[in-house]
């Protein structure tokens, strides 16, 4: 079963074509499908990216911030990148590719990153 983790943004100031140009500028190889980045180093595994702005969330986001320094802001988030990996451990053993999706989208975003395996939440 694939681990998800995400980062939250304010629609409208990312989306797909802008986050495959900050996974290459990472050094990552990217593929698109409709509604759908693979991002890899080629020797990786594959980090399966996509976009929603869907009602619900916003509504996870504040869940998310709640009782963190980041509350306020995250209260007006409405959008995520939700990234797929099919092997948390695997992932974990190789993670400098990891921590590269992580800056390519954040930095792309100027989103908060939630890792929901240890509970961890990182401002842009």
């Amino acid at each position: 079963m694939a681990e998800v983790w995400m980062v939250f943004f304010r629609a409208g100031t990312c989306d797909l074509e802008a986050a495959a140009t900050a996974l290459r500028d990472h050094g990552l190889q990217v593929s698109q499908e409709p509604g759908l980045l693979i991002a890899s180093t080629g020797e990786s595994q594959p980090f399966r990216i996509r976009l929603s702005s869907e009602p619900h969330v916003q509504a996870e986001a504040i869940e998310i911030g709640a009782g963190t320094p980041h509350e306020a802001a995250l209260r007006d988030l409405n959008a995520r990148f939700e990234v797929a990996i099919g092997d948390l451990d695997e992932a974990l053993d190789e993670i400098n590719t990891l921590i590269e999706v992580q800056a390519a989208l954040q930095e792309a975003s100027g989103g908060y990153l939630f890792l929901p395996w240890n509970g961890h939440l990182s401002a842009p």
